[in-house]
């Protein structure tokens, strides 16, 4: 099996069985896909020559995409909002209503499992995001890593919502960097909410926290500033927590 069936075949057949799907639902999968294939280090390098260094965002993004990445693959071009959360299908074919609310239950069947392939993903891009600021892992847990580097350490929690983070369940201890990752949303609200009820109060605790951005497979600061250059280098956009900070601290006082 070549390097591109192994993600195309099993993307093919959950789009088969899911022609109406979950944007968040759709990404994770693709994560998992990918992940499952087991590139070896020689496929993966040649397949990102073709679809850039993040293999899953950007299949992701193709898929809904004019020009798809993996052929033979349905375009989900269409996309509607079903109890917040948004659905995609192709514009070529008409569902109804009970094939939405067919969608819809099938996301909350699943969601139990998204959220497990959810947390790996967190897992995944961190201890690469580390590995390449030049920190190695020390110890591991399911939410919990600890990473160390030339004179500096770093505690890592990883939590999959925003919305479920509780600042009070975190002490950071003399000697450590005490980092939370958190992922990202389909909306901003539920963080502008954390930064306008938290923000100063993680920033007290000296709590960092960073936000994977799922559909980018980027990691930014979102509360707290990093002193380590080689950290804040792997950072797509490193002033975010000070334009976050300056923005919607001024809401905040309104």
């Amino acid at each position: 099996m070549t390097k591109n069936e192994k993600i195309a075949g099993p993307l093919r057949e959950l789009l088969r069985e899911r022609e109406i799907i979950a944007r968040c639902e759709l990404l994770l999968r693709t994560y998992d896909i990918v992940r499952s294939a087991k590139l070896s280090d020689k496929e993966r390098m040649e397949l990102s020559k073709t679809v850039g260094e993040r293999i899953a965002p950007s299949i992701f993004a193709s898929i809904m995409g004019k020009e798809p990445i993996l052929f033979d693959l349905p375009m989900l071009d269409s996309y509607t909002q079903i109890d917040g959360r948004i659905f995609h299908f192709s514009h070529t074919k008409k569902y109804s209503k009970q094939a939405f609310a067919d969608a819809a239950g099938m996301l909350l069947r699943d969601l139990p499992e998204l959220k497990i392939i959810l947390q790996q993903c967190l897992v995944d891009r961190l201890t690469n995001f580390m590995n390449d600021a030049g920190y190695t892992i020390r110890e591991q847990s399911r939410q919990e890593l600890t990473f160390s580097a030339e004179k500096r350490n770093a505690k890592v929690f990883v939590v999959t919502s925003i919305k479920s983070l509780d600042i009070n369940n975190y002490n950071p201890e003399p000697g450590s960097d005490y980092i939370i990752l958190v992922a990202s949303s389909e909306t901003v609200e539920p963080f502008m909410q954390f930064f306008q009820e938290n923000g100063q109060a993680a920033e007290d605790k000296g709590l960092k926290i960073w936000i994977m951005n799922l559909e980018k497979g980027t990691i930014d600061p979102f509360i707290g500033y990093t002193t380590d250059l080689d950290i804040y280098n792997q950072f797509d956009n490193p002033r975010l927590a000070e334009m976050v900070r300056s923005n919607w601290s001024s809401s905040r006082s309104q």
